[in-house]
């Protein structure tokens, strides 16, 4: 109860950007493949909270198929040395390097889902009128789910090697 207000911002927030969409439970319940999980929220130690989503709750993790390429997770949790190395080896006759944090925030926000997908990561959305049941669908890569992270190494690798590709053809 606590972080309901933060949930119902950020959300108007996510759904304002395209990245989910909240629905009337009736309106869904006979969506095939339908799984509604909980929202979470971690609290942050100076900044503000983060939310997740326990898809372990509704088996969604568990019966998820790991069809993004591991090889790929790799690099994940490595984004600063990265960032930094491009930094370094940038070739100083192109000028100074600039990057956005637009570029580096919310990565997982940036990937569409396969349509198919979107149905089993539903989340029980905490209304504020009684008796009102909603359902919150992500569009976008959500985290708490387990090909999330694979799927985001996956694509950022597959940028930067289309990247060096065509740096080199240059």
């Amino acid at each position: 109860k606590e972080y309901i207000d933060f949930l119902h911002e950020e959300f108007a927030d996510m759904v304002a950007k395209g990245q989910w969409v909240v629905l009337p439970a009736a309106e869904v319940l006979d969506l095939p493949g339908l799984r509604v999980s909980p929202p979470g929220v971690v609290p942050q130690e100076g900044r503000r909270p983060r939310t997740i989503v326990d898809y372990s709750f509704s088996d969604v993790n568990e019966e998820t198929l790991p069809l993004a390429a591991m090889e790929a997770m790799q690099y994940f949790g490595h984004a600063l040395d990265r960032l930094l190395r491009e930094i370094l080896l940038a070739d100083p006759r192109h000028g100074p390097v600039y990057m956005m944090k637009v570029d580096l925030s919310d990565g997982f926000y940036r990937i569409c889902l396969n349509i198919d997908d979107i149905p089993k990561l539903g989340i029980v959305f905490p209304s504020k009128v009684p008796g009102e049941q909603l359902i919150a669908f992500p569009l976008v890569l959500p985290m708490g789910w387990k090909n999330s992270p694979p799927i985001f190494s996956s694509f950022t690798e597959t940028a930067d090697l289309a990247n060096a590709r065509c740096l080199s053809a240059q």
